[in-house]
């Protein structure tokens, strides 16, 4: 397979700084990037080499680290909102105990940034870890409630990725020019979503429907509620390639657990594969916002649409995608989007 951090895309000064840290590896590192750089495929690769250094077997270790599958490589994602204070006790427990196969262990900890409460629970165990463990911690900004945390940590940086990097990934992946460029434009710097764009045939039509939302709103609660049904139906069209991958990573972790006798990371790949649904399902919203943000721009640069009617929806629409960040109830989250929308437009 080769080096593992080779297939990190569009990140030469991240891959440096970990390449560097092979050689004698620090307690703790954190990994600060936006949605969609590829954190925690960085982290598992950069997990697949440390296991690998130490190991008679390293190809072995690299592939069940890139699969997720390592009993050595323990993968903590947030499941709700916020991690818990049991998810924070539970990685404070893998990391004292002793490796399952070698003398290394490597804890991926994704969100910490949305910890809260619970970053103090994991700071003994970062700070003065067993020396068989190396903590890895992902995060999309470094807040106040993880300052002291972070600072227990080598910091490596990750920067969105551009729309240049992402169509040369997308064609080294096989995707037709033209269709590689209209993904790379339209993922927002996520590899996963160009990804799932340049697979996705429907994609540009949904862009078109979102393109024509907002004639459609008038201010009534019925309008609001046929257009939040058409975007949430859109989002569950988007998933559907994600779906069909997910079904092929399911029968290739069947394969590798009775190649290589290990089933470790099953659990931890199902509860992935139900973050990724709802992650592709609210990009794809992401996504229509940006649409109508766009649109309310070119209208107010034009003098169609007045500049404070124009900020009053630009700011509903800023209030929505926070509000689905933190997991809001996509469906109310809608409606008052597009009720507000239309009500502004009168």
């Amino acid at each position: 397979m080769g080096n593992l951090l080779d297939g990190i895309v569009g990140q030469p000064a991240a891959v440096d700084r970990l390449q560097a840290a092979l050689d004698s590896p620090l307690p703790a590192y954190l990994f600060v990037g936006p949605a969609g750089a590829g954190l925690r495929s960085a982290a598992c690769r950069f997990a697949g080499e440390l296991l690998a250094a130490r190991s008679a077997t390293p190809e072995r270790e690299r592939r069940l680290a890139l699969a997720d599958q390592h009993p050595d490589l323990l993968v903590f994602d947030r499941v709700g909102a916020a991690m818990t204070a049991e998810q924070a006790r539970e990685a404070v427990r893998a990391a004292a105990a002793a490796p399952v196969e070698g003398d290394q262990k490597v804890i991926v900890l994704s969100d910490v940034d949305r910890a809260g409460l619970q970053a103090p629970i994991l700071l003994k165990s970062v700070e003065e870890p067993p020396p068989s463990s190396v903590f890895v911690l992902l995060a999309e900004e470094v807040n106040r409630a993880m300052e002291t945390l972070a600072s227990r940590c080598v910091r490596v940086d990750f920067e969105a990725l551009s729309e240049t990097d992402l169509g040369a990934l997308l064609r080294d992946d096989g995707i037709a020019d033209e269709r590689a460029a209209f993904a790379a434009a339209a993922a927002g710097g996520s590899i996963e979503r160009a990804r799932l764009l340049a697979s996705d045939d429907a994609a540009a039509a949904r862009i078109e429907a979102w393109r024509g939302l907002r004639p459609s709103l008038d201010g009534t609660a019925s309008s609001a509620m046929a257009a939040t049904d058409a975007a949430l139906a859109a989002a569950e069209d988007a998933a559907a390639p994600l779906e069909a991958r997910h079904d092929a990573e399911r029968a290739e972790a069947d394969e590798r657990a009775e190649l290589y006798g290990t089933n470790a990371g099953r659990s931890s790949l199902d509860e992935r594969h139900r973050r990724e649904l709802r992650r592709v399902r609210t990009d794809e919203l992401a996504m229509g916002f940006a649409v109508l943000s766009a649109q309310i721009r070119d209208e107010a640069r034009t003098g169609a649409l007045p500049a404070e009617a124009a900020a009053n929806q630009l700011g509903a629409i800023a209030n929505a995608a926070e509000a689905l960040r933190f997991n809001a109830n996509q469906r109310l989250a809608l409606s008052v989007l597009f009720i507000g929308l239309g009500r502004s437009r009168l």
